[in-house]
């Protein structure tokens, strides 16, 4: 008996460090962000994100506010080494031993630790004729199927329009000529790696050919070859994807992903990647768990629509299973796959989700879709990962149409347009949108073209918070030349209680502005002082 208990002894002394070593990956939840006092707007969002937050009336909040950094430090002082950083969630996230988990709860800012508890489709390469329908068997059916073309020809391609695409890398993108123009032009706003943590998503990883297929539906501009859904857009490239594992990992990529892109601007996500199944050890997601509000990935998207982002993302590509994280976001608007004769896709994954909501909303041509490849050859591919870009490209030419639309306004401009609106199903959702009936009902002509030489075209001067306590930020749109203007603000009565010189240019946006104004209404005129027909009037509500 004395030699078993020796035995037992020596057993457990070996084991007990190992079990103390092993380390899981775990979410540290922080109990406050400490002072805020010490940020102003700009310190946070970029001039364009709070412009796109102003044309919505969306304030800045709390999940706004970075997350403590003094409380980073205390936690690497415990030999914990931080994956990510999450504002929007306030919490941390890392891998753990027992001894470093009990440790954490000794510091009085950490509320709660919990363990993290699903795998991306990319699309194989794959004629029939339609009934009744020409041009099935070009590039051009992809734009025709959801009447997109008619918006290209009157002019609204996207332009003014930022899109955050999040994939696996972008291979070639730098280097074919159908994406010459972003680089051209400057429409490559930022480009970030947080799979390798660097800037360089166009890296000629074997297996990064995915972003690049999709990037091709939404961007390119190859005339005779392929022509994007957005051509004209401005564009975010995120890789979040690591092809070669399957881990949580990628959803903490992703929603760093999206705090950074919310935080320069950004008005759609675009995502074709869809997450249930992970790697041994990792906990997948079951259908119960596909219900909005537990995924992180999915909590994240939905956090993004909150803060007015169009979040656009593959149903997936597993029928009757259902949709994947994030698609089944409350806020996120997931894409099925239809075939160029715009019947159902067999792999498209099905609705409803597990409490009875509508998924897929829409869907759109993703079986044998046009693509390019990273050596710029013209291919066809299928999987909701190329009926994803199509419904995010159309999303921004109806964005640059109605650049007052915020994004309840175009959801529900988007459902309604769909052919099934009044009859969905698990297979098609709501239907196929059309981008024409979406512009009627936000109250555009959408074949009436528009000038791209007034500054304000595109997009509006925007001012922000409005209502306000006197003090305001004014923005214009990204890309706006510098220029001399007077501010002027008259009250209800029409007599002038301010004026001030004021110079817009990259330097002085956003424009800060206050004032010992009176509660009331007042309507606020910007004129250009070198040209009489550049003028801006608004209404400005003081409390």
């Amino acid at each position: 008996m004395k030699k078993l208990l020796l035995h037992l002894i020596c057993a457990l002394a070996v084991l007990a460090p190992q079990s103390g070593n092993a380390q899981s990956k775990y979410w540290i939840e922080l109990a406050d962000k400490g002072d805020l006092s010490q940020y102003g707007p700009t310190d946070i969002l970029s001039p364009a994100a709070l412009a796109n937050r102003a044309k919505q009336g969306i304030m800045l909040d709390y999940t706004d506010y970075p997350v403590n950094p003094t409380y980073i430090q205390k936690i690497k002082a415990l030999g914990i080494q931080p994956l990510r950083a999450s504002k929007w969630f306030n919490m941390v996230s890392a891998e753990l031993t027992i001894y470093q988990k009990v440790a954490l709860y000794y510091l009085p800012f950490v509320k709660d630790i919990t363990p993290v508890q699903g795998v991306s489709r990319i699309a194989a390469y794959l004629d029939e004729a339609c009934p009744d329908v020409e041009l099935t068997d070009t590039p051009e059916r992809q734009l025709d199927m959801v009447q997109l073309n008619s918006l290209h020809r009157a002019g609204y391609t996207g332009k003014g329009v930022t899109i955050a695409v999040f994939d696996n890398g972008y291979r070639g993108v730098d280097t074919l000529s159908a994406f010459n123009h972003l680089f051209v032009e400057g429409r490559i706003l930022a480009t970030k790696d947080y799979v390798d943590n660097d800037d360089d998503v166009y890296a000629p990883c074997i297996h990064c050919r995915h972003g690049t297929n999709v990037f091709s539906i939404l961007a390119a501009n190859q005339p005779g070859v392929l022509t994007g859904t957005a051509p004209d857009a401005n564009y975010i490239l995120l890789r979040t994807e690591n092809d070669y594992s399957e881990t949580h990992q990628e959803e903490d990529n992703w929603l760093a992903a999206a705090e950074f892109a919310d935080s320069i601007g950004a008005q759609v996500f675009t995502t074709s990647l869809g997450y249930y199944n992970f790697d041994a050890g990792e906990g997948n997601y079951t259908q119960a768990d596909l219900d909005g509000n537990t995924a992180i990935i999915t909590r994240a998207a939905d956090m993004a629509g909150e803060k007015g982002i169009l979040v656009v993302n593959s149903a997936g590509n597993s029928a009757s299973r259902g949709v994947t994280a994030p698609a089944d976001g409350d806020l996120v608007i997931a894409v099925g796959a239809v075939d160029q004769c715009a019947e159902y896709a067999s792999f498209s994954s099905q609705g409803p989700r597990v409490d009875g909501k509508i998924k897929p909303e829409v869907t759109a041509m993703g079986r044998d879709t046009y693509i390019l490849l990273p050596d710029g050859a013209l291919a066809r591919g299928s999987g909701t990962s190329f009926s994803c870009p199509v419904i995010s490209g159309m999303l921004a030419c109806v964005l640059q149409a109605v650049p007052q639309a915020s994004r309840e306004q175009v959801y529900e401009a988007l459902i309604q347009s769909a052919d099934r609106y009044a009859n969905p199903d698990k297979f098609y959702g709501y239907g196929i949108p059309n981008a024409r009936l979406m512009l009627e009902t936000l109250g555009q002509d959408p074949l009436a073209p528009r000038s791209y030489d007034d500054p304000f075209a595109g997009g509006e001067l925007l001012l922000y918070p409005n209502p306000n306590a006197g003090s305001f930020w004014l923005t214009l749109p990204f890309g706006t030349e510098a220029f001399s203007a007077q501010l002027e603000i008259f009250d209800i009565r029409g007599s002038k209680v301010h004026s001030q010189a004021i110079e817009f240019d990259s330097v002085n946006l956003p424009f800060y502005f206050e004032a010992a104004l009176q509660a009331g209404i007042y309507e606020l005129r910007i004129q250009d002082v070198a040209n009489e027909n550049r003028r801006y009037l608004q209404k400005l509500v003081v409390y």
